[in-house]
């Protein structure tokens, strides 16, 4: 996807990772008991909208690797050692969710402006045509092709 006259998306990428990383730091300093889940999606929803959906995808990715870490470092204790891995499983899948969600939002919203341009360059098309059936309707008619003088009397 492009931007128009605005970052580019490399630039918009590493914002969002620098977000990401002080979310997961914030998480990391205040421990497992305060949940930053949701926090994790404002940098997977930047990279999503801005940079398609290749970038969210890659952004969901490194978000529930940071949110792993951050849990891991903290030592949040598991009744059985497979389930932060079963965590993390879906906290990607909700922040896997979110990037094809927003990206295909934006994508559906784009192809409607794009439609909607086309749809006004037609219209100004069809005044156009309109304006000139009109002028040389008020001209005497319309010849009609392949007939020596015959006219057509135009009716609006």
């Amino acid at each position: 996807m492009e931007l128009k006259g605005r970052l580019n998306p490399a630039t918009v990428n590493a914002i969002s990772l620098v977000i990401l990383l002080f979310i997961g730091w914030i998480d990391y300093i205040t421990g497992y008991e305060f949940g930053f889940f949701i926090f994790y999606f404002i940098p997977v929803s930047i990279s999503a909208w801005l940079c398609g959906r290749r970038a969210g995808v890659i952004m969901a990715f490194a978000s529930a690797v940071c949110w792993f870490l951050s849990d891991k470092l903290t030592r949040h204790p598991y009744p059985n050692a497979y389930l932060i891995y079963w965590e993390m499983f879906m906290r990607y899948l909700s922040f896997l969710t979110t990037a094809l969600t927003i990206a295909k939002i934006r994508a559906m919203l784009l192809n409607e402006e794009r439609l909607n341009g086309e749809l006004q360059t037609a219209l100004q098309e069809i005044k156009e045509l309109k304006s000139c059936i009109s002028c040389s309707e008020s001209g005497g008619g319309i010849r009609k092709e392949n007939a020596e003088d015959e006219f057509f009397q135009g009716s609006s």
